[in-house]
């Protein structure tokens, strides 16, 4: 059994404590949370800690399989050039590729990340994932523009997703990757799995402006890029990514729509008023690195829908830090408040994962994880610039 204690304890759901103290066992269940009212108390073998005490993060977006792809690729070229240089890199070794998941998975780790929402597109990851203690919802993710190739691509997820699923501390679903990558065919499929699983849905949605010009006419950058390279267009025939996700993901859905960068305020309104359960997905450090442009995170805010973080991938982001994501938003969008982010980060992530029994928030009876964050602003109960993330459990 372990005792922690800080200037306060954050445990979500409830006003931060003052001198608060967290009784963990050695299993890193939480056994009691104490309330001194205040006070500052003395318990045998507790551990102080100037700084705050926050649950484990969650990191709801992310591609630990790129990994390798860390300082490959050039910044700002736009969705069209990033997926194109993506396409472009070969070369890569099975020992690199493996050793760069398992670095990545150590700096989640060490950065306090406790669940992982992870696309996969391989079995890349599978075996470092079988050895981590972090909690992973695995997104077998599909795409494909050629109606010829639907068929035997959905038969090949389905093979990755059975051989994911044998990770039964794990939760494993077919997904699909986005608005504008997805043949009418295959979308046919998809639609069939997720009804009949009634899985969660994480999809890339609003991410650049190029989406939106070639759903509307096939035009823009995206498109001109896929006909260089005789990807055909196959899409539904729908001319909006909002028309494309109502006509294809059943309305029942549990959905995570990922990044939002160029999503306008009618279309949030419209795809939380339609769909049974949204979180709205802010992958800041990928964002600035593709587009150079942020979500208009006050308004998705100020309508009061759900908000969860994640990083995206090492292809395109220097880090895997929830914390670093928060710090983009204290540093971008100052009338947001500290808690308000914090509660993004940690039990909005872990609802959106179906992991809020587990982690999210500092209660007893779960195993959140315990992070300490440091250097912190008491005055204005903030983060500073010289603020660190530690992680304690």
């Amino acid at each position: 059994m372990r005792r922690f204690s800080a200037n306060y304890i954050f445990p979500i759901g409830k006003p931060p404590i003052k001198n608060g103290i967290v009784v963990i066992d050695n299993n890193g269940e939480i056994l009691e949370l104490i309330d001194p009212k205040g006070n500052e108390v003395e318990l045998a073998s507790m551990e102080f800690y100037n700084g705050i005490i926050v649950p484990g993060f969650i990191n709801t977006h992310c591609h630990l399989e790129l990994s390798h792809l860390k300082g490959k690729l050039e910044r700002s070229t736009g969705i069209a050039g990033f997926v194109t240089q993506i396409r472009n890199l070969r070369g890569v070794t099975r020992d690199e590729i493996e050793k760069s998941i398992q670095r990545a998975l150590n700096d989640e780790c060490n950065n306090g990340i406790v669940a992982i929402g992870d696309i996969c597109n391989t079995l890349d990851t599978i075996e470092s994932k079988s050895k981590s203690d972090i909690l992973f919802h695995n997104f077998i993710e599909q795409f494909g523009l050629s109606r010829e190739n639907a068929f035997g691509r959905f038969s090949q997820s389905k093979e990755l997703l059975n051989q994911f699923q044998t990770l039964t501390a794990n939760i494993s679903s077919i997904t699909p990757h986005s608005t504008y990558s997805i043949s009418d065919k295959l979308w046919e499929l998809i639609k069939k799995e997720i009804t009949y699983q009634k899985s969660i849905v994480s999809i890339h949605y609003g991410e650049s402006k190029e989406e939106y010009l070639l759903l509307k006419d096939h035009s823009g950058s995206l498109a001109a890029s896929f006909n260089e390279q005789g990807i055909p267009l196959n899409l539904p025939d729908c001319k909006s990514p909002l028309e494309v996700v109502k006509t294809n993901i059943p309305k029942e859905s549990k959905v995570l729509f990922i990044h939002n960068t160029f999503a306008l305020k009618e279309e949030i309104q419209q795809l939380a008023a339609y769909f049974k359960e949204t979180y709205f997905v802010l992958c800041p450090s990928s964002n600035q690195f593709i587009e150079e442009s942020l979500p208009a995170v006050k308004m998705i805010s100020e309508l009061g829908v759900n908000i969860a973080l994640g990083t995206d991938s090492y292809a395109s982001s220097g880090t895997l830090s929830i914390f670093d994501q928060m710090m983009i938003l204290q540093k971008n969008f100052s009338e947001l408040s500290f808690d308000v982010i914090l509660k993004w980060a940690t039990y909005n992530g872990a609802k959106a994962l179906n992991f809020e029994s587990k982690v999210g928030s500092i209660e007893v009876g779960k195993k959140p994880g315990l992070n300490l964050i440091t250097n912190f602003d008491f005055t204005n109960m903030k983060p500073t610039e010289k603020s660190r993330v530690k992680r304690l459990v």
